[in-house]
């Protein structure tokens, strides 16, 4: 169960909510893609079993316990129930003794971070563009998680993506509204790819890869149109998501 295809047939077989196929179509490309990126990643090392880590919980952290059997698969996030939604329906079951609660928000506050295995990867996707929280405080709270020469897998929007400039070119404002609940944010601050790098550097991270890519499926008509015929010929600094693969040094 790695490809989109795959992905979708899977869960179609659950009783989803409407919020969790829409989530579900949106996303699949995306949880296959990234699943790619921990395939490569696994490569690096030899043992037979290592710890990998996914930063909320949601449909990605079932990908990885079906098809990393062998892995110790963990799972870092709000511990309230208002943490599900269409992105982690309740079908969807986690190890609870390898859940951590913490608001990473908090990782600004040192005294207040938790202790963990240390972890060969760990994946945060679509994660960091909801906190309000700099992203250096984040990244150095999760280098304290990881073993040294482990990786940071980290997927979040492209600021600069086509979407946003015809937006801004047409007057709409390409962001969400802050929203009321802290429990259930949106979207607090996009990142460039060199932002993201920069801040990664500053905790310490070394960047080992990135890629730009269209992963995310639209939900109409003129959004599965604007993808096939725009879509693919954008540049890289056009297109709408990002994943760079950080190291913690040796």
């Amino acid at each position: 169960m790695n490809s989109e295809s795959e992905i979708i047939q899977h869960y179609n077989s659950m009783n989803l909510s409407e919020e969790s196929k829409i989530y579900l179509h949106t996303h699949a490309k995306r949880f296959s893609y990234l699943y790619g990126m921990v395939q490569k990643i696994r490569t690096n090392f030899q043992s037979e079993s290592i710890r990998i880590m996914d930063i909320g919980p949601s449909f990605f952290t079932d990908i990885l316990m079906n098809n990393l059997a062998k892995d110790e698969i963990f799972t870092l996030g709000f511990a309230h129930d208002t943490s599900r939604g269409g992105h982690f329906p309740t079908d969807i079951k986690i190890n609870e003794d390898h859940f951590f609660a913490f608001d990473l928000n908090d990782a600004q506050y040192p005294q207040k971070w938790i202790s963990t295995p240390q972890m060969d990867i760990v994946v945060m996707g679509e994660v960091l563009e909801h906190l309000y929280t700099s992203p250096v405080h984040v990244f150095r709270f999760i280098a304290s998680m990881i073993q040294p020469g482990g990786y940071l897998i980290v997927g979040t929007p492209n600021a600069t993506a086509l979407q946003r400039r015809i937006e801004l070119l047409t007057g709409h404002h390409p962001y969400e509204m802050i929203r009321e609940s802290r429990d259930n944010p949106g979207h607090f601050r996009e990142y460039t790819l060199s932002e993201l790098k920069h801040l990664a550097a500053k905790a310490g991270l070394t960047t080992v890869h990135y890629e730009i890519k269209n992963y995310f499926k639209r939900n109409t008509s003129a959004g599965v149109l604007y993808d096939k015929l725009v879509g693919i010929f954008l540049p890289a600094n056009f297109r709408t998501g990002i994943n760079i693969i950080l190291q913690k040094p040796r």
